[in-house]
């Protein structure tokens, strides 16, 4: 990967993927463009393309970072995993994205919300009774 590639992924992460716009970005031919893009779905660089989705505009006013905490004892007893906490806490459908961390807690997901009301209710209802989770903290984006 050279540093072509490299802008071309970092353009494509920023939410422009139609060759001609890269081009003009660019500044590099649109066959340029088109072949190095092919190679890098090839090399599975770029694994899909997805749309940017205005939250407010779709009325969920509210975006918040939950930090989970587990009890690894439990987890063991149980025969379960940290990363299958994180599986179950991503399929629900109000989570955008999730991993696994260092620090505080141990997995931080970002939450979407119609409304804090509707945050109570996942956290209540979808997160916190998971088998493990021992606490969660909740940090809401302001603006």
């Amino acid at each position: 990967m050279d540093s072509l590639d490299e802008e071309l992924i970092t353009t494509v992460d920023s939410g422009i993927i139609k060759y001609t716009a890269l081009s003009k970005k660019m500044n590099v031919p649109l066959s340029t463009v088109h072949f190095r893009m092919k190679k890098l779905e090839k090399e599975k660089v770029i694994k899909y393309y997805k749309g940017e989705i205005d939250w407010k505009s779709a009325g969920f006013s509210i975006m918040a970072f939950v930090l989970v905490s587990v009890d690894k004892v439990i987890l063991r007893e149980r025969k379960r995993t940290q990363e299958m906490i994180l599986k179950e806490l991503q399929s629900i459908l109000y989570v955008r994205e999730g991993y696994i961390i260092t620090g505080e807690g141990d997995i931080m997901v970002k939450i979407i919300a119609r409304d804090t009301s509707h945050l109570k209710d996942i956290i209540f209802n979808y997160i916190d009774p998971k088998e493990g989770i021992v606490r969660t903290s909740t940090m809401v984006v302001l603006g």
